[in-house]
């Protein structure tokens, strides 16, 4: 099997090993004032190399040369962060049902459901939204707003109609929508990180930049930012976006923070 490669990457950002203890499938640090918890939502830890040929396998020649094993380490992760008005929380992972382990990440961290406060959506697929809602469709946060990309919120009653009636239904009054560059609670700013959906949109927080899936596999895309993951719907705009925002971490010092980077999720 692949072992995942520390690095570091073509913008100077490295992979960070943080320390301290923390329940399993969970890491905790400090940043910029705010106290940060990764919560690993799933046990995958590899995908096949495949999944970056693209069409006609036009990657394959140097997606293999960076992972000859034919393995890309993964992980799937949300994130929960302590601010001065409560928890906040970022994506929710896949649902219990499909082996989603956000709420046993964070019941083993003391943090309730109805703690969190606001639930910020990278986009919409399956295991970023899943864990909205319970088996029975009822809301598994019952305190907290939920905003949602207005580009993406279109994209999702236009693809996803069934699953977006059920949490407009199950957060009824608590769905926000917004653009780029509006200023939402707690001082985040949502920046357009469109490419791997139309909405797709990070969003930053301090020195803190939560990027969704800027990167699928960061240990040859940090390297080869121009590689894909074959779940981008518009490969050559996700490109554009990943070096962009890339670039605009390094420049602005911030740290990144992955919905499929392994470990604890974080680049510098």
């Amino acid at each position: 099997m692949a072992q995942f490669n520390w690095q570091t990457n073509p913008v100077g950002a490295v992979f960070a090993r943080q320390g301290g203890e923390t329940p399993e499938g969970t890491f905790r640090f400090t940043n910029d004032g705010y106290e940060v918890y990764t919560l690993v939502c799933s046990d995958k830890s590899f995908q096949p190399a495949s999944l970056f040929y693209g069409e006609n396998n036009v990657d394959k020649q140097k997606v293999d040369a960076l992972a000859p094993e034919g393995e890309v380490p993964t992980s799937m992760n949300c994130f929960v962060v302590r601010t001065g008005s409560g928890y906040i929380m970022f994506d929710t992972g896949l649902p219990a049902s499909k082996g989603g382990k956000t709420l046993e990440r964070l019941t083993s961290l003391k943090i309730a459901p109805a703690d969190i406060t606001a639930i910020y959506i990278t986009h919409s697929h399956f295991d970023h939204i899943g864990g909205l809602l319970d088996e029975v469709g009822k809301a598994v946060y019952p305190n907290a707003k939920v905003y949602i990309p207005a580009a993406e919120f279109s994209f999702m009653r236009d693809t996803m109609k069934d699953a977006s009636e059920q949490i407009a239904s199950a957060y009824a009054g608590r769905i926000i929508t917004f653009e780029p560059g509006d200023i939402l609670p707690d001082n985040i700013l949502p920046i357009s990180a469109k490419g791997h959906t139309p909405g797709h949109t990070a969003y930053r927080l301090g020195n803190l930049l939560f990027a969704g899936d800027l990167m699928h596999g960061a240990s040859i895309q940090l390297i080869d930012p121009t590689i894909n993951a074959n779940y981008d719907a518009d490969r050559a705009q996700a490109v554009t976006t990943r070096n962009l925002l890339l670039s605009y971490a390094a420049a602005n010092s911030l740290t990144i923070l992955g919905a499929h980077i392994p470990g604890n999720s974080v680049i510098f």
